[in-house]
């Protein structure tokens, strides 16, 4: 095939399982659903006999219809494209691929459509249902049009980041955690080059209006608000920006794939191992022609061009470095007391320290802070989210990674208990997540210091955080014991904490956009939180189906609405005691099963009855 083998396989396999169709189907039902809710939030039951109405309805529709799909292409097509290439390289396959007669620019290339196959599909799968809000009103076919090439264009400029940084990082998280940052990030680099130089343009648009996503969707959607002058519509300098990236990191991508990867994901051992083979190899070989000793060879296999006589091996040894003997659990200690994530993760804290140093410098940039009483929440709230994202990533990878190299099978033929494994496990995410539980944490403290947070208020911000941080690192964990596949384990696990995430959002929105009574409200949002507990027990208990995590899927999309008419409503006791509630439950769901029906979970009983 012309495109290449790879994009050749992935177009032939990934249509052959029935979820391919159920998850499109799933997309666009869940899109009706919340058409259907809109509808219920701002217009109810009463007689429509306005046209006006219905096209008001129609462009709020679209506007939220816009707003989540971006939101959704910039999550999942840059993790897509990491996990992607990060799954093989924990599988020890990525470097057979690049022993094949394949080029440079196919492997790149193949990589990343393949990883983006699912997720365009999903995007024209949902174009009918955006052509639709076109027949209510308030919509015109050029807006939609423009809205589906520049979410197009995001993904494929957020996918680029994501395989440039899985060729470049070596483990799972790493590539995970500095996708979302550099996404973050850049977004946040835009926005404060456009506060800082606003005479710099493209096009005669400014550089924050040209190049951040959000901006154009919005600019797209109030078209009248476009000032005089532009050379071209904002959505066309966007769509062009981000293809010229996506072709300047692709090249990039080429020129460095073999200076990365070669032999960069083996153990150094074994890499010394194989150089010493393939020279004693090449000396048997002399001996065997009569011919004087060829070149040496590096310790990859490569000739280094230099024609020695042969040299005797000696076994060199060292003194042993002082013992060091681990606590009553090894699994703690390796995760607290051992580099078991190496040292780069330290890239990943400093990029993590600089989105937090720019959230404070948004909290501060406004000089009547007190003229806006929701100003520390819109700090609060995406430092925290990203915040856990990055924990639900670090747990579910820590045993990913540890199955795709086949750790976890010696570790299921020790003797250690499941308590100190799913303990170990947890602390040790958390710990090596402190920087991520700490800051916000401190934040809090800080605007409680100065008074822009009561005291209450604080400390309900801080229980609550520490256990959804405990959540979060426990659903990566469950959902790792529940997949087998770290490709699926790692979609579940970060899908549903950034669903949860996000729907939470919607109900804020349209609680927000209506003015109902709550009765009215519970009904209008009902087969929403319905649809929402059955996407949350297929997430979490398809697999290891229990009364408790049943009882957790119908209740946390009820509860967390409830939670948030209370913080609308004041009621922030109310709030924060549902909160501790449902998610308290939810962890001990997930843990009380995970440490009882461990050997069950990870097939140790099964592997020992043969």
């Amino acid at each position: 095939m012309f495109a290449g083998p790879i994009i050749a396989r992935e177009v032939l396999t990934v249509p052959r399982p029935t979820r391919f169709y159920l998850y499109r189907a799933a997309y666009v039902g869940a899109m009706f659903i919340l058409m259907w809710t809109a509808w219920q939030s701002l217009v109810g039951w009463n007689d429509v006999s306005e046209v006006g109405v219905i096209a008001r309805f129609g462009g709020i529709l679209f506007q939220l219809f816009v707003l989540l799909q971006l939101t959704l292409m910039l999550f999942f097509a840059p993790l897509a494209a990491a996990t992607a290439v990060a799954h093989e390289k924990d599988r020890r396959t990525f470097i057979l691929l690049l022993m094949t007669d394949l080029r440079d620019v196919e492997i790149v290339v193949g990589k990343l459509v393949a990883s983006l196959l699912q997720i365009v599909t999903f995007l024209l799968t949902s174009a009918p249902v955006f052509f639709l809000c076109l027949l209510l009103g308030g919509v015109s076919s050029e807006q939609i049009l423009d809205v589906i090439g520049v979410t197009a264009a995001a993904g494929v400029a957020g996918g680029t980041i994501g395989l440039v940084v899985g060729l470049w990082r070596d483990r799972t998280f790493q590539s995970l955690a500095l996708t979302v940052l550099l996404l973050v990030l850049g977004i946040s680099a835009i926005e404060a080059v456009g506060v800082l130089l606003p005479a710099l343009q493209i096009g005669g648009i400014p550089l924050a209006s040209a190049l951040n996503p959000y901006r154009i969707v919005v600019n797209v959607l109030n078209p009248l608000a476009t000032p005089e002058g532009q050379l071209l519509r904002p959505s066309i300098t966007f769509i062009a920006a981000s293809l010229s990236f996506a072709v300047a990191m692709i090249g990039f991508s080429i020129i460095k794939l073999r200076v990365w990867n070669p032999g960069r994901n083996e153990p150094r051992e074994m890499r010394e191992g194989q150089g010493e083979v393939i020279e004693q190899l090449v000396e048997v070989q002399a001996e065997v022609d009569g011919s004087v000793r060829p070149a040496l060879t590096n310790e990859i296999g490569y000739s280094t061009g230099l024609h020695v006589p042969r040299r005797t091996h000696r076994r060199v040894t060292r003194q042993a470095g002082p013992y060091r003997k681990p606590w009553t659990n090894p699994i703690l200690w390796r995760e607290l007391m051992t580099r078991a994530y190496g040292t780069k993760p330290l890239i990943i804290k400093g990029a993590y320290v600089l989105a937090f140093v720019l959230g404070l410098a948004f909290f501060y940039s406004n000089p009547n802070i007190e003229s806006d009483p929701w100003r520390p929440a819109k700090v609060l709230i995406p430092i925290a989210v990203l915040s856990l994202l990055l924990i639900n990533a670090q747990g579910v990878t820590s045993l990913t990674s540890e199955r795709d190299t086949g750790a976890l099978d010696l570790l299921l033929v020790t003797e250690l208990s499941p308590q100190q494994f799913i303990y170990g496990k947890l602390y040790g995410v958390l710990y090596n997540a402190k920087e991520m539980v700490a800051l916000p944490i401190l934040l809090t403290i800080w605007f409680m210091i100065t008074r822009k947070l009561t005291i209450e208020q604080g400390l309900y911000i801080v229980i609550d955080f520490g256990l959804l941080t405990h959540f979060s690192a426990m659903l990566g964990i469950h959902a790792a014991l529940t997949y087998t596949n770290s490709r699926t384990a790692v979609a579940n696990s970060l899908g549903t904490i950034f669903f949860l995430m996000v729907g939470i959002g919607i109900c804020a929105f349209l609680i927000i956009l209506s003015d109902q009574e709550f009765g009215r409200q519970l009904l209008s949002f009902l087969i929403f939180i319905g649809a929402g507990s059955v996407a949350l027990f297929v997430s979490l208990g398809s697999k290891n189906p229990s009364n408790a995590i049943a009882l957790v899927a119908l209740l946390t999309p009820f509860w967390s609405f409830y939670c948030v008419i209370s913080l609308l409503n004041g009621d922030i006791l109310a709030a924060f005691l549902f909160s501790v509630g449902i998610y308290g439950f939810a962890l001990l769901a997930m843990l009380v099963p995970a440490v009882s029906d461990f050997d069950i979970a990870l097939g140790r009983t099964s592997a020992i009855q043969g």
